[in-house]
């Protein structure tokens, strides 16, 4: 068994500062097999993106719904196995020992176990991720009984911490799910990722399932919990404005690919990917004269099956100034730096613009 000093020494080295770097991470299923000599078929649901998050910072990975997000979300802490790549996770370390590096793609389960401590997830569905048997108390405590941290009293006196610090109170330790709303029930996933002191926190849509109200409140209540204790946020979601308002870097997705990835200001005030444009065409604007004097982009088409995407770059089928036959159609872009920290993957860029949008500085 690798201990996590070997496995520092097989992991590649990632920049200080650092604290997860996805290298090529690809995830398919197994879709269909017909008859014993027939090829199988899979779907490519990630198809080897790469990004890094930095220590106290949020990376957003944005796109429609079927486009990868949730599986890079739960390959990268090995919720389900990537099937290639690497996940260099920085582990960090106590007065005594320094920070460890660890794969998480080919950690042993003893590893693994020591990841969980350092890395969480809060999951989209508040209600489907809790327990309804469970005590409140019992739920937020579950991840110290698994790890062996403490005796009771020093638990259930964490419980109480964390409650505090979600914005609840104590009372409601012995409480079930059921008792509580959809911004309750999320604040006590929340509580629960923090139980174990997490450097880094995986965010699957965790305010998509709250009324607008309530997800105002959720993010606040992470953008203060990420100040406080340092955390680092790789946040999954598909509203523009929620991404807005959390994100240090952005990330775009499109059927498994990553197309286009940016400092935040920077992706909102100048977007260069067709899809990009298209998805920023769909925020509603609060200013009545420049919503109706904008151009909306449609996009007609079907997203294409993941387990046959399109040849060359995989957006052409939807994209509207796509040139086919040509180089969209025979050569898949690469993600390549477009201008300092602005990566894309497009053959004809769109700096100036496809759909009138003013954007806030």
């Amino acid at each position: 068994m690798t201990s996590p000093q070997t496995q520092t020494s097989e992991a590649t080295h990632i920049n200080d500062g650092v604290i997860l770097r996805v290298e090529d991470l690809t995830k398919e299923f197994l879709v269909q097999r017909r008859g014993i000599k027939r090829k199988a078929q899979y779907l490519q649901a990630v198809a080897g993106i790469s990004f890094e998050v930095r220590s106290g910072e949020t990376l957003s990975l944005v796109g429609e719904s079927g486009c990868g997000k949730s599986t890079t979300a739960r390959a990268v802490l090995r919720l389900i196995e990537p099937t290639s790549g690497k996940v260099i996770f920085r582990m960090q370390g106590d007065e005594s020992n320094g920070a460890t590096l660890v794969d998480i793609a080919q950690a042993s389960t003893a590893e693994l176990r020591l990841v969980r401590r350092h890395a969480q997830i809060v999951f989209q569905d508040p209600i489907a991720s809790l327990n309804p048997r469970m005590t409140v108390e019992a739920i937020i405590s579950e991840p110290l009984v698994a790890h062996r941290i403490g005796n009771r009293k020093e638990r259930a006196e964490r419980v109480r911490e964390l409650l505090d610090l979600v914005g609840m109170k104590s009372s409601h330790a012995q409480r079930h799910p059921r008792s509580f709303s959809g911004g309750q029930r999320q604040r006590i996933g929340i509580a629960r990722a923090l139980a174990l002191h997490p450097s880094l926190i995986i965010l699957d849509e965790p305010v998509s399932a709250l009324d607008v109200s309530v997800q105002a409140q959720v993010l606040n209540l992470l953008d203060d919990l990420q100040n406080k204790l340092g955390l680092s946020y790789l946040f999954i979601a598909h509203d523009l404005a929620v991404v807005r308002h959390v994100s240090t870097d952005v990330a775009v997705m499109y059927l498994g690919k990553i197309v286009e990835k940016a400092e935040r200001n920077e992706l909102f005030k100048s977007p260069v990917h067709p899809y990009t444009h298209a998805l920023m065409s769909a925020v509603p604007i609060p200013d009545p004269v420049i919503e109706a004097g904008r151009r909306r982009i449609i996009l007609e088409s079907e997203i294409p099956s993941a387990v046959n995407p399109p040849s060359g770059c995989r957006f052409r089928t939807r994209c509207p100034i796509a040139q086919v036959p040509g180089p969209c159609s025979e050569e898949e872009p690469e993600l390549r730096e477009y201008s300092p920290g602005h990566m894309l993957a497009c053959h004809f860029p769109q700096p100036d613009g496809m759909i009138g949008l003013t954007s806030k500085s």
